[in-house]
């Protein structure tokens, strides 16, 4: 049986800090110009789609979920696993008073931008693929977004654990 983790957590332990494990998916067009990205509705910051495992859900599964229910890509092909990032750096603190610390698991892989259709959910005000050239600045994004963004223009593609 799967379950909603977080919200499920929450109504335990309220707004402590809790450690979840976050999922976000780094979708470049194939001619690798243009990157999906989603500017968040609660802080306004840009950030790679994704979210938080589910109890029962697999890794990569709640990768393609999380990625289906931000943006509406329901099949981006195969996904590799690019940087796992944990500790104090992957804490997030949210508007509701809610502290989580996230081992994220960041998937890469390649859409053809040029079909998609942006939808979105309500917890962003925009989800669109940008040129590379402009990214925004790394005051602009949520924790780690820019790092893991440069990292792959590097041209790295070792898997990072950190």
């Amino acid at each position: 049986m799967k379950i909603d983790y977080l919200p499920y957590l929450r109504r335990k332990v309220g707004h402590d800090l809790v450690l979840s494990v976050g999922l976000s998916v780094l979708l470049v067009d194939p001619e690798r110009r243009l990157v999906l990205l989603e500017k968040r509705a609660d802080n306004g910051l840009f950030c790679l789609p994704g979210g938080s495992i589910d109890l029962g859900e697999k890794v990569l599964d709640g990768a393609r979920r999380e990625l289906f229910e931000e943006t509406g890509i329901a099949d981006c092909g195969p996904l590799s696993l690019f940087m796992v990032l944990s500790g104090e750096g992957c804490r997030l603190h949210y508007p509701n008073g809610d502290v989580t610390e996230y081992c994220d698991f960041i998937f890469l892989g390649e859409y053809d931008a040029s079909a998609y259709e942006p939808k979105h959910d309500g917890e962003s005000t925009f989800v669109g693929f940008v040129p590379f050239d402009a990214f925004p600045k790394e005051e602009d994004c949520l924790r780690g977004t820019y790092r893991i963004f440069q990292r792959y223009l590097s041209g790295e593609r070792s898997l990072l654990i950190d």
